[in-house]
């Protein structure tokens, strides 16, 4: 009886842990909630399964992630600053393992996953009209007006790299359930996916975030040629040129350039490189411990100042993987690549063998969404840190994880 009771509370775990999770985008005083959730689940689980955890292939790099805790503490000179980018940190591990739980249960959770993470992805794109910081300065074929229909209300607003950043990665999970799962999909789903993946790309290119663009191009390639192969590649090359044809006639290649590498701190080459640059002498000088998380701002204007921007100005390293390294160091960062290259060989064994559509879309929806990732990671760091929407991304990967258990079970992942 007893046993029952406990199975019954776990199947709210993804619940409690990711309406917490989404609470702490609010405040940050509510960030230890999702990692003590985690834990009473965890024991929970122990009761009723004699196990605190169910194995997942990103376990190893999990451990070593969390190893890096005390290292981060130990280094940093501002733990006021750290403190909070740990518990996010330990929110997405505690969403993850959440999200890999319930997701793998039976095929009709996680179908219902799908569904949720999909829906997380349109919540974060309804926000912008009232929380981004809109420019209607940089590449100007948007018109102004359309900006000013929106009205900032909130005073904790979000840069548009952000929202770009955070948008795409949810995009390619549509995009492949649309043509992986289209006929097992009931016709309701099949409108509302569609529309979700319409309304996110409509709020992507609003952004204006280059970086983000590159990504989701890219995946949507190559989503084309996972899908048709050979006819996906012929069409993914016919929509590239069709877009540097309709570039050359709206902007020309020249206008083109010179908003990819205009002069500015952050928004063009040179301003990214002066940041870049920064980042690299601190791995150079702290290559095991990292500066601390969070650290990274002010360490430059104390010892390796910028030479395009004012102090205070830049606050972490306008790339993904540098800004872990400086953070973490070369052992932090090597376990997040972990992390992140096992989730696409997740997302690529599900595509390449899964028995039912469902699983081989969302293997190949998470396996690209990281490709999304890793570009925009190339020029920003959206999903890591102070970001408060970070733990986002270990819902991705909590999802992949849900598939591949729920496909060694023997189950087909079919509701």
């Amino acid at each position: 009886m007893i046993t029952s009771r406990v199975s019954s509370l776990l199947s709210l775990e993804i619940f409690i842990v990711g309406g917490l999770t989404a609470a702490t985008f609010l405040s940050r005083r509510l960030l230890p909630l999702p990692v003590v959730a985690f834990v009473v689940f965890a024991l929970l689980r122990l009761v009723a399964e004699r196990r605190l955890l169910r194995r997942t292939p990103l376990d190893p790099a999990i451990l070593l992630l969390v190893l890096m805790i005390p290292v981060t503490l130990w280094a940093t000179a501002l733990p006021e600053v750290t403190v909070p980018q740990i518990w996010r940190l330990l929110d997405g591990v505690a969403l993850y393992y959440a999200t890999a739980h319930w997701g793998a249960h039976t095929p009709e959770r996680f179908r219902w996953l799908l569904r949720g993470v999909l829906l997380a992805g349109v919540g974060i794109a309804a926000t912008a009209p009232f929380s981004v910081t809109w420019s209607a300065s940089k590449l100007r074929f948007i018109p102004a007006g359309v900006y000013q229909r929106f009205s900032v209300l909130v005073s904790d607003t979000v840069h548009p790299n952000v929202m770009g950043g955070n948008v795409a990665m949810f995009l390619p999970l549509s995009a492949a359930l649309l043509l992986f799962d289209w006929k097992t999909m009931r016709w309701w789903e099949r409108v509302a996916v569609g529309l979700a993946g319409v309304f996110m790309g409509g709020v992507l290119v609003l952004t204006k975030s280059r970086g983000a663009w590159m990504g989701t191009l890219l995946a949507l390639g190559l989503l084309l040629v996972l899908r048709w192969r050979w006819w996906g590649l012929a069409a993914g090359l016919l929509g590239a040129g069709a877009a540097a044809w309709g570039v050359q006639n709206t902007l020309g290649w020249n206008a083109l350039w010179q908003s990819l590498a205009a002069s500015g701190v952050v928004s063009g080459l040179d301003g990214r490189i002066d940041i870049w640059s920064r980042a690299v002498y601190m791995l150079q000088d702290f290559p095991f411990t990292g500066v601390g998380m969070g650290a990274f701002g002010p360490l430059a204007d104390l010892l390796y100042p910028f030479f395009l921007a004012a102090p205070g100005k830049i606050v972490h390293a306008h790339n993904l993987f540098l800004q872990i390294g400086v953070d973490l160091g070369i052992p932090g960062l090597i376990a997040w690549l972990a992390g992140w290259l096992g989730v696409m060989w997740m997302g690529w064994r599900l595509y390449r063998t899964a028995p039912a559509a469902l699983a081989r879309a969302a293997g190949a929806g998470v396996l690209l969404s990281q490709v999304v990732v890793g570009v925009h990671g190339l020029f920003d760091a959206v999903v890591w840190g102070q970001i408060r929407s970070a733990p986002l991304l270990w819902l991705l990967w909590g999802l992949a994880a849900a598939a591949l258990n729920l496909s060694a079970d023997g189950e087909e992942t079919e509701a």
